[in-house]
């Protein structure tokens, strides 16, 4: 799958050139080399090239098979945002579609690369989003406006569209004392499989938003929509000055009454997000069952028939070690530093260091805590990253020389990659240093 330019000239992955006679006149081209097979970025084929051009909103295929799927008069009809295949003559083994396309040629997570996996839920007309038209799938990219991506009915009145459900952890990562709302869209339906206490997957076409106020200003909202088994779509958008819209913003920084604020990249996110397997973060079994957790959380997901497996509407608490300091600090080292980079995923950023600071949900039933990996990889346990192999991760009764404690505590800009969490942060949370703190003293030496 590929873009062709003005000029109609178009290259697969393959590096296969065709020269088009086309009058494109702006519009969207995707064309499927016949007789050519591949697994991502080149659709298979069987015959002439297949074109579909999406100028109003409405694709025509002709002229061959795309992927397998698709044969001549297949149309891709995507007024009202829905992607539909009809009237499609199956070939190569595929068969016709109705809400996406199958296959080996999903969109990309960062625009116009082909991954596997189907592109069904991109754009759902039940749920309130404007008609933006083509342009707000166009590249494999989210729409280049908030308004689009349908968080809201209508954002000049903040009206949330129907579907958008809000949600509030228990417990809440530290983002510099930005105030933060969440909503999730799940696709009419569907539930999410938490088969897996510890790794939910959630149902193609779920989004996440989440709004940042700071000083009193909505700065940005981030947007993750997965947009196939494997693939989720993810963008920030900057809000402008009279919070009318926000634009899709690449991150940096950006002028907020009463200094500057920095909006990540989307490098930046990845390194936290790449740390779970369906890589949204914080709507999990431990955040939405213990005390604290409202809107959509555990309970609620379960009594609407929103989960694969029930759970149990009974008391969810992080159990202590004997301290009577464990809890508010094992849960602050959780949300910000297990959930995403330090535990046993192997693709999390911190995992090749062996400390695990995620609860197991298995276990949070207010028993003692002691057996967790978030004690027994940290309290007494030298650093095996070499910057740090000098140090103890927890000295017990010892703060100010414990590894986490001191990088918890860090701020240098000479040296941002040293401070815990590496990104996402320039002002260290004294709340939640002061919990873990509290916890590191009272450990008997």
């Amino acid at each position: 799958m590929l873009l062709v330019d003005h000029h109609g000239r178009a290259k697969l992955a393959s590096g296969c050139w065709r020269r088009l006679a086309l009058a494109c006149f702006g519009a969207l081209v995707i064309v499927a080399c016949g007789g050519e097979s591949g697994d991502g970025a080149r659709p298979s084929g069987t015959g002439g090239s297949a074109v579909m051009s999406l100028t109003g909103g409405v694709g025509v295929v002709g002229g061959g098979v795309m992927g397998g799927n698709l044969g001549a008069g297949g149309t891709m009809d995507l007024a009202g945002g829905m992607l539909t295949v009809t009237g499609g003559v199956s070939g190569a083994g595929g068969a016709d579609v109705t809400g996406g396309t199958s296959g080996a040629g999903g969109l990309a997570d960062t625009g116009g690369v082909s991954s596997t996996g189907s592109t069904s839920g991109m754009i759902d007309a039940s749920s309130g989003v404007p008609d933006c038209g083509a342009t707000a799938i166009a590249g494999g990219q989210l729409p280049a406006t908030l308004s689009c991506t349908g968080l809201y009915s209508d954002i000049a009145s903040k009206t949330i569209a129907a579907g958008v459900r809000e949600y509030k952890p228990a417990h809440l990562l530290w983002s510099d004392g930005a105030e933060k709302t969440r909503w999730v869209y799940l696709p009419s339906g569907t539930v999410i499989d938490n088969s897996n206490a510890d790794a939910w997957k959630f149902p193609v076409g779920t989004r996440f938003f989440k709004e940042f106020i700071w000083n009193g200003q909505r700065v940005e909202t981030r947007v993750f929509w997965k947009t196939s088994d494997t693939l989720w779509l993810k963008t920030t958008y900057h809000w402008n000055a009279d919070e009318s819209e926000a634009d899709r913003f690449d991150g940096g920084e950006v002028n907020v009454t009463g200094g500057t604020y920095y909006i990540p990249t989307a490098k930046e996110c990845d390194q936290c997000h790449k740390g779970r397997a369906d890589r949204a973060l914080g709507f999990e079994h431990v955040l939405l069952t213990l005390p604290g957790a409202t809107g959509l959380n555990a309970q609620a997901l379960s009594s609407e028939g929103l989960l694969a497996q029930s759970i149990a509407d009974s008391s969810y608490a992080i159990g202590d070690d004997g301290t009577g300091k464990a809890a508010a600090a094992l849960a602050y080292l959780h949300v910000n530093c297990g959930v995403s980079c330090h535990n046993g995923y192997s693709a999390s950023e911190g995992y090749s260091t062996g400390m695990r600071l995620r609860l197991p949900p298995e276990a949070i039933n207010g028993g003692s805590v002691s057996g967790f990996e978030s004690i027994t990889t940290t309290v007494g346990i030298a650093a095996k990253t070499p910057r740090w192999n000098t140090e103890t991760r927890i000295v017990p009764g010892s703060p100010s020389t414990s590894l986490i404690y001191k990088l918890m505590a860090l701020r240098d800009p000479n040296t941002p990659k040293d401070q815990m969490p590496p990104v996402g942060s320039r002002v260290a949370d004294s709340v939640g240093i002061a919990a873990v703190q509290d916890w590191i003293a009272s450990l008997p030496p």
